[in-house]
This record gives C-alpha cells, sequence and structure tokens, in this order.
C-alpha cells in the first residue's frame, strides 16, 4: 500500500516494498552515491570518468559488502539502510543468520551512534 505522509510525500509500507524489492537484480543508494547487485557487490552509480589509480579500478570492479568501510555504512540514509538489509535479506540465499546477524547488528549499531537516530531492528521489520 502506498499513502502520502503528513508532508505530501508518497511512503510505501514494509510490506510493498518488500514485493517490488523480492527478485531485483540490483539497487540503487542514493545517499552514499552507489547500487548494490544480488552478488552483494557495491559500484558507484556515476561511472564516466576512467579510474586514475588501482584503487579506483578495483572499486569500478565493485566491492563486496562485508569488505566495504563503516563510513560508507554510517553514511546511509535511514530509508537506504533499511533498504539496504531488506535488499540483502531478500535476494540472498547465502546468509547465515548467526555471523550476518552478528554482523548487521553491530553496524545497525555504528550507524545509530553515529548520526544520533536509534531504531529498533525488530520494529521495522528489518531483522
Amino acid at each position: 500500500m502506498i499513502r502520502n505522509d503528513n508532508k505530501g510525500e508518497k511512503v510505501m509500507d514494509l510490506e510493498t516494498k518488500k514485493i517490488l524489492m523480492n527478485d531485483c537484480s540490483a539497487m540503487d543508494l542514493d545517499s552514499v552515491g552507489s547500487y548494490i547487485t544480488k552478488d552483494l557487490l557495491v559500484f558507484p552509480i556515476d561511472c564516466n570518468e576512467p579510474p586514475e589509480t588501482a584503487s579506483e579500478a578495483e572499486e569500478m570492479c565493485g566491492v563486496h559488502i562485508y569488505d566495504l568501510s563503516d563510513e560508507w555504512f554510517t553514511s546511509l540514509s535511514v530509508e537506504d539502510l533499511t533498504d539496504f538489509f531488506t535488499f540483502v535479506e531478500l535476494n540472498t540465499h547465502e546468509i547465515l543468520s548467526g555471523p550476518y546477524g552478528i554482523w548487521k547488528t553491530k553496524l545497525w549499531g555504528k550507524w545509530e551512534e553515529v548520526n544520533n537516530c536509534y531504531m529498533n531492528l525488530d520494529a521495522i521489520g528489518v531483522a
């Protein structure tokens, strides 16, 4: 269901968002200028310039989500953070609940601390 919030913006409920994300091959994360693929690789959205250094060339080949820096994660907007984890969980069958859950909880806590915005993983429905 899509509804209008009090600011006149269209807001999608979690179930509708999950349906639209299911089986998508990629998703944009505009707050960090990146997109993520079903292979859990993150690429820059704007790849118009050729790489000048070896590290830039490596980045153009994609960075696995487990290799992203804490700074990258803490720069995600609230919506991109929740969409990121929803996308990963809906489109990946390789998640080991123990290690993945610990990793996600650690990143979520760091994001909350840096952004001074506290959200309950269970209440949002991402967990």
